[in-house]
Order: structure tokens, then C-alpha cells, then sequence
């Protein structure tokens, strides 16, 4: 087998289907601010600034900046750390909760009609396979080959 022609067709369909997926990806991203309210919401709704950079792999002026928006929108409000005045902990208002319960409740709709349609052998298949890449990704990091 041609690995690295594998490689080439995977970088390419990834390409394509990254333009196509870009309309179920509407319904939640765990890229910017989307990601920062999933980020806070699965940390019991308290988080650091620099964790959620961390968790996101974000830079911590991106990550200001996306809170800044976020809090002008009143999603998230900023609490300061009563002992160290230096933490600044950041929460979801209840608009916030609400904001991105909403949006995960379409995209487990979205992917659930498309999980159906998939069927029930190649989405067990799929998760299967998605499960040794993230394996295999997570040994390859250890050893620094890959990103």
C-alpha cells in the first residue's frame, strides 16, 4: 500500500469535505467563541482565562479578545480571584447557558440524523477508527512527530 498517496487523497477529501461540513459545523464549533462557552460550560462553568487558552490552544490575547465579545454579548462575566487579584475567573450568565445549550441540543440533532443515515455498522465502524487515530495522534505527539 502507498502510504503516503493515502496521505495526499486524505489531505485532499479533508480539504473538500472541510467546505462542504461547514453547514453542520454552524450548528457548534469548538473553535472560538463557541469553543470558549463549551470550554466553560464543561468546567463547571468557572474557569481561568489561561485554561481556556490552554484547552483551546489558543493565544491569550485571541482568548481576550473572544471573552471581550463574549461579555459584551452577555454570555460569560469575568469574577476576580479573592485571594491572588491576578485570576480572573470567567463563568457563563445564564445567557450564556442558555445560548450554548441551545446550540449543542441542533448539533446532536444534526449529527444524530446523520449517524442514522450513516447506519448502525459504519457509525460503530467510524468511532472505531476515530478511536485509533486519536490513539495513534496522541503516541505520535509523545514522540514528536506530530503536531
Amino acid at each position: 500500500m502507498d502510504y503516503e498517496e493515502l496521505a495526499k487523497k486524505f489531505c485532499g477529501m479533508n480539504f473538500l469535505c472541510s467546505r462542504k461540513k461547514a453547514g453542520i459545523e454552524k450548528t457548534i464549533s469548538v473553535a472560538g467563541e463557541e469553543g470558549v462557552l463549551l470550554c466553560i460550560y464543561s468546567s463547571e462553568r468557572r474557569v481561568l482565562g489561561g485554561e481556556i487558552a490552554k484547552e483551546l490552544a489558543l493565544s491569550p490575547g485571541r482568548t481576550t479578545n473572544i471573552i471581550n465579545t463574549l461579555e459584551k454579548r452577555g454570555y460569560v462575566a469575568r469574577e476576580n480571584d479573592e485571594e491572588d487579584k491576578r485570576k480572573v475567573y470567567i463563568s457563563l450568565t445564564e445567557e450564556g447557558e442558555r445560548h450554548i445549550t441551545g446550540r449543542y441540543q441542533d448539533a446532536v440533532k444534526s449529527y444524530s440524523i446523520l449517524f442514522e443515515r450513516l447506519g448502525e455498522q459504519d457509525a460503530k465502524e467510524y468511532f472505531r477508527i476515530l478511536k485509533r487515530i486519536h490513539e495513534i495522534v496522541g503516541e505520535m505527539q509523545k514522540e514528536g512527530i506530530f503536531l
